[in-house]
């Protein structure tokens, strides 16, 4: 079988692209073993529901998926973002607290909801679930609000601890690789945002995974 070079690169990239992510949902469950944290648990949770976003996202561009996977690809992303979101206003809130039972209350809440969306596609009848392509535009919105947040929240930490920067950095990345998206969702007739969606998410990614790994080695 011939494999065309645009098929190898989405075969790459994502493979990449859910390696990263995986690490680095793995590297934080490490911290939440080694020094409990209950918010970290928002992190593994976060990052492996966007591995298994990208994933499916990039079978998408190989092999087009259903209307009702490719919801679930999209709902993939958003709560993955959300879980981050969510994570960084426990730890960097204005009430300035990561430990108090609102915290499990708040990532439990949201691991629900999360699962009820997903039942929620599979039991609907695929006549009722309107088409992705009328609702991606504003998942990936969304998507850039939650970024936004994140990387709000991270820049007021930055005055007390500028090594985040670097974080902030490779979130910047992800949310680009949104705003990529974004354009081939208002014209699917741009191929370039995609190849440099991809492109910019593995920078990205690769980015918050070499943060990781060297503040584990300190």
């Amino acid at each position: 079988m011939v494999y065309s070079p645009n098929l190898l690169f989405f075969i790459a990239s994502g493979f990449l692209s859910a390696w990263l992510s995986f690490s680095i949902a793995y590297l934080m469950f490490r911290s939440w073993t080694t020094v409990r944290r209950d918010y970290l648990l928002g992190f593994p949770a976060g990052f492996g529901l966007l591995a298994f976003s990208y994933v499916a996202l990039d079978i998408n561009y190989v092999f087009p998926l259903t209307n009702a996977w490719n919801w679930e690809r999209l709902l993939l992303g958003s709560w993955g973002f959300a879980f981050l979101a969510v994570t960084y206003f426990l730890r960097h809130g204005a009430a300035g607290r990561d430990d108090t039972p609102a915290t499990g209350f708040a990532l439990g809440t949201l691991g629900i909801l999360t699962l009820f969306s997903f039942a929620l596609v599979v039991i609907l009848p695929f006549t009722l679930l309107p088409s992705f392509l009328t609702t991606e535009l504003a998942f990936r919105v969304v998507n850039l609000v939650l970024l936004g947040y994140v990387i709000y929240r991270l820049s007021g930490a930055l005055r007390t601890q500028t090594e985040l920067s670097i974080v902030v950095l490779g979130f910047t990345f992800l949310a680009i690789e949104q705003c990529s998206l974004l354009l081939t969702s208002l014209d699917p007739a741009f191929d370039w945002p995609v190849v440099f969606a991809e492109l910019v998410r593995v920078v990205g990614l690769l980015i918050l995974a070499i943060f990781l790994v060297r503040s584990f080695q300190t």
